[in-house]
């Protein structure tokens, strides 16, 4: 009778203990997706630190060659959430697929990611000849939205130059090094690489006086509210990681050369990144990028500040 009532004790705590939460032990697991650019290097330090088994939580990253491609992952499931910019944010969200910008991962500052108007070859070296000539770009992104914006900081019209289109960037490189196009709008690395190859630098967007470019870390909202203590891990482990680079950016720069793929011709004159701490995008860059996409009429939905950035895992200032 004893080992019975035993037994049936013994079976109780088990039941018990595969019903009860099993609270920190047990890691919630994300799927984050990202790009081969600045912003994915703390995410790579947070992972080769363990800086988020640290912060409870198991994060697989998922490398994707395109915005095009992390975004269907996105609209998919494939991915809880991503490294990318506001532009996207409100694409995703003008098309059904609910996201929030949980925090800025790179552009906190004017010099914080770098993007260059770049012309071709010995040609033109002064801004103000690009009137009338063509420039590389990608249509209805980010790199759109910079180009008009960067010229319209230099006193330019965007509609005095005819955009061409070409989203592949490596692609986008070659066209301006074999003139086929005579300028183009580049970030780092493929920048660096043209210089090096001889295009002249027309605009240096770190060098203007203002906040253009926020790339931000964003999660699909059920990701928000199903998991969010592993959100919240995950964007404190990045934080940290943060911290980590800031403080020896010597350690961690194979890793970024590695991980971003940084050409050999072009290492020595790439600084390893600096990030600013954890903040929300501000209302004003926010308001800049829809008033840019409401005047291309790229939105159909009425969308405001709170429908793209959420202040769930970081409080407005």
């Amino acid at each position: 009778m004893k080992r019975a009532v035993a037994l049936m004790v013994t079976l109780g705590v088990l039941v018990l203990m595969l019903l009860l939460p099993t609270g920190c032990k047990k890691q919630t697991s994300l799927k984050v997706g990202i790009l081969y650019d600045e912003e994915a290097l703390p995410a790579y330090v947070a992972q080769q630190e363990g800086l988020f088994q640290k912060n409870g939580v198991d994060v697989q990253l998922l490398p994707f060659r395109s915005a095009a491609e992390r975004d269907s992952a996105i609209q998919s499931g494939g991915v809880d959430g991503a490294e990318g910019d506001l532009i996207a944010v409100a694409l995703l969200n003008n098309g059904g697929f609910p996201v929030k910008a949980v925090s800025v991962a790179l552009g906190a500052k004017p010099e914080e990611g770098r993007f260059y108007i770049l012309a071709a070859p010995n040609t033109f070296n002064k801004v103000e000849e690009i009137k009338g000539k063509t420039i590389a770009i990608s249509k209805n992104t980010i790199i759109d939205f910079l180009a008009d914006q960067m010229l319209s900081a230099k006193g330019i019209n965007p509609d005095q130059v005819q955009k061409e289109y070409i989203p592949n960037m490596p692609m986008r490189l070659q066209m301006l090094l074999d003139h086929k196009v005579d300028a183009a709008l580049l970030p780092d690395p493929l920048a660096s690489m043209a210089i090096v190859k001889g295009a002249a630098v027309l605009v240096d967007k770190s060098k203007l006086p203002v906040i253009l470019s926020q790339s931000v870390l964003f999660f699909r909202d059920d990701a928000l509210k199903t998991k969010s203590s592993a959100t919240k891990g995950f964007l404190q482990a990045y934080g940290q990681a943060e911290q980590e680079i800031d403080k020896n950016p010597d350690s961690y720069r194979q890793l970024f050369y590695e991980k971003i793929n940084v050409p050999k011709e072009v290492q020595s004159s790439i600084p390893v990144p600096s990030f600013s701490p954890e903040q929300l995008p501000s209302q004003e860059n926010v308001q800049l990028v829809l008033d840019w996409m409401i005047k291309k009429k790229l939105l159909s939905k009425n969308l405001s500040y709170s429908d793209l950035v959420s202040d769930q895992l970081v409080s407005a200032k």
